[in-house]
């Protein structure tokens, strides 16, 4: 207890009344001159969190549009170049198929010309050998006339001459 009378724990009035009334000048001048800054401050930083959160909010819903417009537009793109290979597909079988239609159509028209050209060289051989027989018998009918043969020296001509047709045939 004496430490109480007259250590750090001693309470004098005087010094306690002069503690309370410092404390509350200081406790006004904090409040007039720093409380309110403190508390403004506070409240802007509260109001800048709450803007950032909002922000991020919508900045996250952004960007969850996005990435869903970016699917269906990727879901697009896929079926779009889907369709492109069909339609690739498509032409080139169609390409194809005229392709072969053409061939085919210049194959028969070869083939109808090598038949024309084959009959016309056909007719062309026959029309000589016509020509071939015709002055073939000229020329025996005018031996047999030049000359008077006997029936044997006849029968030799023509022989003779038949076997020469046969020949050109």
């Amino acid at each position: 207890m004496e430490v109480l009378k007259e250590g750090l724990l001693k309470v004098d009035p005087g010094l306690l009344l002069w503690t309370i009334i410092t404390f509350l000048v200081l406790l006004l001048i904090l409040w007039k001159a720093a409380w309110k800054p403190i508390v403004e401050a506070l409240d802007a930083r509260a109001e800048k969190v709450r803007g950032d959160i909002e922000s991020a909010e919508k900045n996250r819903l952004e960007t969850e549009r996005l990435l869903s417009q970016h699917r269906d537009m990727m879901g697009k793109s896929k079926e779009e170049a889907a369709q492109i290979i069909a339609e690739g597909r498509s032409d080139a079988e169609a390409l194809k198929n005229g392709i072969l239609e053409k061939a085919n159509g210049e194959a028969k028209d070869v083939i109808e010309r090598a038949k024309r050209e084959i009959s016309m060289a056909k007719d062309k051989a026959l029309s000589e050998l016509k020509s071939e027989v015709v002055a073939l018998s000229t020329e025996i009918a005018s031996k047999v006339i030049a000359k008077n043969l006997n029936p044997d020296d006849q029968k030799a001509f023509i022989e003779e001459a038949l076997t020469k047709i046969r020949t050109v045939q």
